[in-house]
């Protein structure tokens, strides 16, 4: 059950900084700017779109991964 609860909450985390990244921005150069910076480290825009596609997959994963435990 406390494997179940960290694999909800670490998903939940990964989830939250892509949407923080992705969904807060006014302008499409600072849009392409966030997704260069997964984690806040500089990237190139093909490793920065691969490492947010990874976070949202794997988000994805732990999460379900997570529910299915704690049923």
């Amino acid at each position: 059950m406390i494997a179940s609860i960290f694999q909800i909450i670490v998903g939940i985390l990964l989830l939250v900084e892509v949407s923080v990244r992705v969904f807060v921005w006014k302008y499409p150069t600072e849009f392409t700017y966030r997704i260069c910076r997964p984690f806040w480290t500089s990237c190139s825009m093909r490793v920065g779109l691969i490492i947010t596609m990874a976070e949202v997959i794997v988000g994805v994963v732990l999460i379900c991964k997570g529910v299915m435990g704690l049923i």
